[in-house]
């Protein structure tokens, strides 16, 4: 028997969206679930485009955020939810399917010690090939992610009908972003933070016990975030430089420790690996017959170049030399016999 719904708030932070939040809203409030039980809120970054002329034909609640950031612009939306569950969508995700809110919802019904419930990235395929290629990897991972990454599988504890259950601790955890929590819980743990920066939730709330979390593979999302291969490149150029670097010591989620002899290695195997080149078109071979789609060849060039740039963007940054020396000093010092 169906557990009585229960509303669920919607966070959509947004600067000059006006190509996408149509497409955006209208995936939500086409879902087969009680209107009333919506709370959309937009927290918007006083764009000055028509985003909020349009997202004002909706039923959403408005406020906005003079800090040009997306994570404050979460949190800002956290703190003003009033629904049982708590969603962040960007401006450029749709949801797949009328029945994704209420399959997204199952194992949260289901399972009382089940803090989050996240869906899978899906190709489009009347999108740009690059943004499909990345879209094949549930957690719309690059190649460079991916091998730095665990992957869902590697959490699962138990396989339900239509969701598996995962176990997350500090060194298991995919790193999961849009995801819908508990609201209860995230008011008692991360609401008095400035920022919610998605990636560390989890890793935030399993420290503390909080460390189930359900993987809906039949809840899809499509992202429009990435046209061309340069739009991939400086997204990644840029949280490098203003996300990564400048918070290195203070990020809960980590892809890598750099004071580890083994991630150290791994990191060099790795640069080996993308500057080959034959492996990683060998890999996009097989993902191109296996998806039925050519985009997948964008895997050798893909790999090449964010793996040379991010290390170029780390020589080229004070505080990345200066860790890359001491992940290098750590190397040596393990090597030397004395």
């Amino acid at each position: 028997m169906e557990r009585e719904l229960s509303t669920i708030s919607i966070v959509i932070p947004t600067y000059n969206e006006e190509r996408n939040i149509e497409n955006c809203l209208d995936s939500i409030f086409a879902q087969q679930y009680p209107k009333d039980l919506l709370d959309v809120i937009i927290v918007d970054n006083y764009s000055n485009d028509k985003t909020i002329e349009l997202v004002k034909r909706y039923d959403v609640r408005v406020f906005y955020n003079k800090i040009r950031d997306a994570e404050v612009s979460k949190m800002i939306g956290l703190r003003e939810s009033q629904g049982e569950f708590f969603l962040y969508l960007d401006a450029d995700i749709e949801l797949v399917g009328t029945q994704w809110i209420r399959k997204v919802l199952r194992p949260l019904l289901e399972n009382c010690d089940v803090v989050g419930s996240f869906p899978r990235f899906l190709p489009k395929r009347e999108d740009f090939a690059i943004g499909r290629f990345l879209r094949y990897h549930p957690l719309e991972l690059d190649p460079v992610l991916e091998f730095f990454c665990r992957n869902i599988d590697e959490t699962v504890v138990e396989r339900k009908e239509n969701y598996v259950i995962c176990r997350f601790s500090s060194s298991r955890i995919p790193p999961i972003g849009i995801c819908v929590y508990r609201r209860d819980v995230l008011a008692r743990t991360i609401v008095n933070a400035k920022k919610f920066m998605d990636v560390d939730v989890p890793v935030i709330l399993s420290e503390i016990g909080y460390d189930k979390f359900a993987y809906v593979p039949d809840c899809g999302i499509y992202h429009t975030n990435v046209r061309t291969i340069r739009d991939l490149l400086n997204r990644r150029l840029r949280n490098l430089s203003v996300t990564f670097l400048p918070q290195l010591e203070t990020r809960k989620f980590r892809y890598f420790e750099l004071q580890s002899m083994k991630d150290i290695s791994r990191i060099l195997f790795w640069i080996f690996y993308a500057n080959l080149l034959v492996p990683s078109f060998i890999k996009g071979t097989y993902k191109s017959f296996k998806h039925g789609d050519i985009a997948c060849m964008y895997e050798p060039l893909v790999t090449l170049l964010l793996t040379d740039l991010v290390v170029c963007a780390f020589l080229q940054d004070k505080k990345g030399r200066n860790v890359i020396i001491s992940a290098l000093t750590s190397l040596l010092g393990g090597l030397l016999p004395f």
